[in-house]
């Protein structure tokens, strides 16, 4: 393990914010297990600030980036109504999709990786013996935890917050890496890959694993008999029914629908 002392300059550069109190920064590497066998103070409540921290400037960073509300605008009149609106393809689930990119363990996890934080903290004996600092909460944690220090050292200065959540998350860069792969899903969506695209998504976090429901019979329909299935996915309160005249294809065009829906697509375009 490295000694966080030995390169706090470095730290704070890559934090993009600079300690009145750098005790504060060390104490959001110091983990329960060191502050029980040496004392002082851990970095379980910065965990806790850091996380309300990461939450609400992500959140806010998504609404900026993607358009301002009327109520904001000096100015407003019809000709310029997209101007000052949210763009109207995003609805709730879009900016759940996006913040949980930027939230979530794994990607928190990584960003510490890549800014050669892991090996600096500090650990009591039992957390060296398990290895903790591979671990992807607690890599997790000490983002979250660094982040409570600034919120601390600069009086929950928002400025500093918000660039401090930008700098580290590199927040621009996995915004657009998360825009490109959602719209590629969407230019490439059809029938035949609509199942594997859902349960990408679903294997993903993006949504709940869907539920596909078949009638024990056929249904009879304009003179002929064919196979019904239902989709619906919890998460996203869509349930769309379809008709084919086999049970695949009466999957897939449910699947279809569901995700023509939850794009806003239409769906009668697409086909």
């Amino acid at each position: 393990m490295n000694d966080l002392k030995e390169h706090i300059d470095d730290v704070q550069r890559k934090c993009s914010y600079y300690f009145k109190n750098t005790d504060l920064l060390l104490q959001a590497f110091t983990r329960k297990s060191y502050s029980a066998e040496f004392g002082g103070e851990n970095n379980e409540v910065l965990e806790f600030l850091g996380d309300r921290v990461l939450d609400f400037y992500v959140t806010k960073v998504i609404a900026e980036r993607y358009g301002l509300f009327k109520s904001q605008a000096r100015t407003f009149n019809e000709e310029d109504r997209d101007e000052y609106l949210i763009r109207n393809y995003l609805n709730e689930q879009h900016f759940t999709d996006l913040k949980k990119e930027l939230v979530n363990n794994a990607y928190l996890a990584r960003r510490i990786e890549e800014l050669d934080f892991k090996t600096m903290m500090y650990l009591g004996q039992s957390d060296l013996d398990n290895q903790v600092w591979n671990q992807e909460k607690v890599k997790a944690d000490l983002f979250e935890a660094i982040l409570g220090a600034i919120a601390i050292d600069s009086n929950w200065n928002p400025d500093e917050l918000q660039n401090s959540v930008e700098i580290m998350l590199q927040i621009d860069d996995q915004l657009h890496d998360v825009e490109d792969g959602m719209d590629e899903l969407k230019e490439n969506l059809t029938q035949d890959n609509a199942v594997s695209t859902l349960k990408e998504l679903a294997e993903s976090g993006r949504c709940s694993i869907p539920i596909y429901e078949f009638p024990d019979e056929q249904v009879y329909v304009d003179g002929e008999y064919k196979w019904s299935c239902t989709c619906y996915v919890r998460s996203w309160s869509i349930q769309k029914t379809a008709l084919s005249s086999s049970k695949k294809g009466a999957k897939k065009y449910a699947t279809y629908l569901v995700l023509c829906d939850h794009f806003g697509i239409d769906s009668k375009e697409k086909m």
